[in-house]
């Protein structure tokens, strides 16, 4: 079952999406949650944080989870998955190196997906996934095309990803990601749709229709029993 908000702006889907955090971890103060990166959710994080600290919430037996990260530049590098993670969400709440699983971007293969994907098994399975949709339809990074991966793998960046706003400040090209696969991501107890921004009308669109295609990866959440997509009601309109 899909459940879907139109919130009245872009605000308000960060405050909704924060509480949704907050919840998850009430209710389980040992769960592992896989945070997307990007602007999208970036004020979700900075409402989350801020929230997290005003009410005292135990964060030390939570475990999260990095989604995807560009292959081949830093993980120190500006525009990294990981840099993003350290500045918005494990700095500012002060918590351990070990509560956070990510995976590298130098040097790898596909060993550095197994390691990844035991550890999430290692704590019983993502309890909640933060998604995000991309411009092509993407999910994570998986990128649109005739057969998509169901596993933890390493993806060749569709065109218009390589181009993604984070990259600008990757100070060289990126044609490669890691990313959780669809059946890692549809494992997930329950999954987080935040859909906001600009140029994302044709995959909204398509997304919409509920239709299951390879061609919008992030359509593949029709077959979740348990997801929540809030939009930006102020940009993408019901009616």
């Amino acid at each position: 079952m899909q459940y879907i908000h139109y919130c009245d702006h872009y605000d308000a889907l960060s405050d909704r999406a924060s509480e949704h955090l907050i919840r998850i971890i009430e209710n389980k103060p040992d769960a592992t949650i896989c945070l997307a990166t990007g602007a999208t959710p970036e004020l979700t994080y900075r409402f989350f944080v801020e929230k997290v600290q005003q009410r005292s919430v135990d964060l030390r037996h939570v475990s999260f989870v990095k989604l995807d990260e560009w292959v081949g530049i830093p993980l120190h590098t500006p525009g990294t998955c990981e840099a993003f993670l350290q500045q918005h969400i494990m700095q500012p709440l002060g918590l351990r190196a070990e509560q956070l699983i990510g995976f590298q971007s130098e040097h790898i293969d596909e060993k550095e997906c197994e390691r990844v994907t035991e550890l999430i098994a290692s704590r019983g399975g993502l309890d909640l996934c933060v998604l995000g949709l991309g411009k092509n339809g993407h999910l994570g990074l998986n990128e649109p095309g005739t057969a998509l991966e169901p596993l933890c793998h390493i993806s060749h960046l569709d065109e218009q990803t390589r181009h993604h706003d984070m990259l600008k400040t990757a100070g060289r090209p990126v044609t490669h990601g890691i990313t959780l696969g669809l059946k890692d991501i549809l494992n997930a107890k329950e999954i987080l749709l935040l859909i906001a921004g600009e140029g994302k009308n044709a995959a909204v669109e398509k997304y919409l229709t509920a239709t299951v295609t390879t061609t919008i990866p992030a359509s593949f959440l029709w077959l979740h029993d348990n997801t929540t997509c809030l939009l930006d009601g102020s940009r993408y309109s019901d009616r």
